[in-house]
């Protein structure tokens, strides 16, 4: 398969021992080399972290007024429509590349023993599932659509990788769309991307 491009979402549960690390790896690394190139810096002056929801993907900023808090989950715009809405719609900032390769489901926690519900009044979490796709929108071509009901299951490993990550290279126009499964008003959108973000050292982090 030289030269396909591989960008459908495995459950973790279907891969090989260490095949979440190999794939992982290889997008920084791939990263790493692109931003090093495009900047012209070393790599020794360019970090490697966490994505973060609000500051480095703007999300909720289409869907939800909750714009300034980071936390994954979020409650989706008072609306019965079914489809595809955004939850992002932005540019990438100066000098940042987002890698996003996987999905994480978070609807529920592990007791070591059975699967249980997270308290909604404690933790503003549901059980249900508002989210089927996600679509990743990059320059205008749609890079990814992910169906993340294929990770329903494996509920004790309710995460999904891409052999092909997303790249959001600097000051790229870009989407992230969930599509809305059902009619629900408000429902909750149980879901964290997996990413980095690789930048010059010092831009928010210097380590």
């Amino acid at each position: 398969m030289d030269g396909v491009a591989l960008t459908q979402l495995i459950p973790i549960a279907e891969l090989a021992p260490g095949a979440v690390g190999a794939i992982r790896n290889e997008v920084i690394n791939s990263l790493l080399e692109q931003v090093s190139r495009e900047l012209s810096l070393p790599k020794s002056k360019l970090v490697v972290r966490d994505l973060r929801p609000v500051e480095d993907l703007t999300l909720y900023s289409t869907a939800t007024t909750a714009t300034t808090i980071n936390d994954w989950i979020f409650t989706t715009a008072a609306s019965t429509v079914t489809g595809y809405v955004n939850i992002a719609s932005t540019t990438m900032a100066d000098q940042r590349y987002v890698a996003i390769f996987g999905v994480r489901d978070l609807r529920n926690v592990y007791d070591g023993k059975s699967l249980v519900a997270v308290a909604t009044v404690a933790y503003g979490r549901s059980l249900a599932q508002v989210v089927s796709l996600i679509k990743i929108t990059v320059g205008g071509a749609d890079k990814a659509i992910w169906d993340i009901t294929k990770l329903q299951a494996y509920p004790n490993q309710a995460v999904g990788i891409s052999p092909g990550a997303v790249i959001i290279p600097q000051n790229a126009s870009y989407a992230i769309a969930f599509y809305k499964a059902n009619g629900i008003s408000g429902a909750i959108a149980n879901v964290m991307l997996e990413g980095v973000v690789v930048e010059p050292r010092g831009k928010v982090t210097s380590p």
